[in-house]
């Protein structure tokens, strides 16, 4: 999702954005880190939200800077410059924003595609989904396919944003897409980023892909996505935990995997998969495990520890 077509709001603000928005496009240009901070401490203090600042602040200014950058009017150490500046108040507002609290396990994987080394835009819409309360996964640049797709098994997530803003993307986006299908449960496909979407609705835009035009789109269609998943989401949820206290039970006791498998007569790998949240317990399981443990299965459903005896 690289910063381009941002000026739309989340939310409705005063007039004096435009002023904030010149100043702080002069302050980098002129590389005054405290300048453009202090015009992010007053949209802070403003209470405007992280989509606002992103979409209609840093956003137009990036692409301000980038099309001065095309036709020579700023160099490339001024370029860098800019990008470290930028990249030091997003790592500031993202403290501010984004809560280290309890997040829902729908994950979502954020990626620039290989070759692509423009990452600000997917560092923004990362950001976005971070304040949503979603767990998020980002790659940043230059991601090779393989890489994606290894950490696409690993990760399990619901959706992968790829970023792409040049041409020479599009081949690596449709080789990938093409790779996922072997992955089990793949994920949801976003695409975005500037100058490519049109290209790219007409080549992929079809099926579990969605191609964006800006990062609010891209926002609104992960939370469609994560709405629609929202039962599988608890369940998910749900056999974590329960595979949490499994296995805390189990090492309380002492035990190894191979032991309570033995004791609740199933095996090993039914008991990996149970405490890895992997496993949709049937009652007969989960008697199994109560009666191994020492518990009622009531307990083990709840947060309740009752000790009980067992026979049979």
């Amino acid at each position: 999702m690289e910063a381009s077509g941002l000026t739309k709001k989340f939310s409705q603000r005063p007039k004096s954005l435009g002023c904030l928005s010149n100043a702080y496009h002069m302050a980098l240009v002129n590389g005054d880190a405290d300048a453009a901070g202090a015009v992010i401490d007053e949209l802070v203090a403003g209470r405007y939200t992280l989509a606002d600042i992103y979409m209609s602040l840093i956003g137009p200014a990036l692409q301000g800077l980038g099309e001065a950058w095309c036709v020579g009017d700023i160099g490339v150490g001024q370029e860098k410059l800019t990008t470290q500046i930028v990249l030091a108040q997003m790592e500031r507002l993202r403290a501010k924003f984004v809560a280290p609290s309890h997040r829902s396990s729908f994950r979502v994987m954020v990626s620039c595609v290989e070759g692509e080394m423009h990452f600000i835009g997917a560092r923004m819409f990362a950001d976005l989904c971070l304040a949503r309360g979603w767990w998020v996964d980002f790659l940043g640049p230059d991601a090779p396919n393989s890489a994606i797709v290894d950490m696409v098994r690993r990760r399990y997530p619901q959706l992968l944003a790829l970023s792409l803003t040049m041409d020479h993307g599009l081949a690596h986006a449709r080789k990938l897409a093409v790779e996922l299908e072997d992955v089990a449960a793949p994920p949801k496909l976003l695409l975005g980023g500037q100058a490519v979407a049109a290209i790219v609705a007409r080549s992929l835009g079809s099926g579990d892909i969605r191609v964006v035009s800006d990062l609010y789109a891209g926002v609104e269609f992960v939370a469609d996505c994560q709405r629609s998943e929202r039962p599988k989401t608890i369940l998910r949820e749900y056999l974590t935990t329960l595979g949490k206290k499994v296995r805390r039970l189990r090492t309380d006791k002492g035990w190894t995997q191979e032991q309570l498998a033995e004791a609740a007569k199933v095996t090993r790998v039914c008991i990996v998969a149970v405490e890895g949240g992997k496993q949709n317990l049937s009652m007969d399981i989960v008697v199994r495990l109560a009666n191994a443990l020492a518990i009622t299965p009531e307990s083990l459903l709840t947060g309740d520890h009752e000790q009980v005896n067992t026979s049979g």
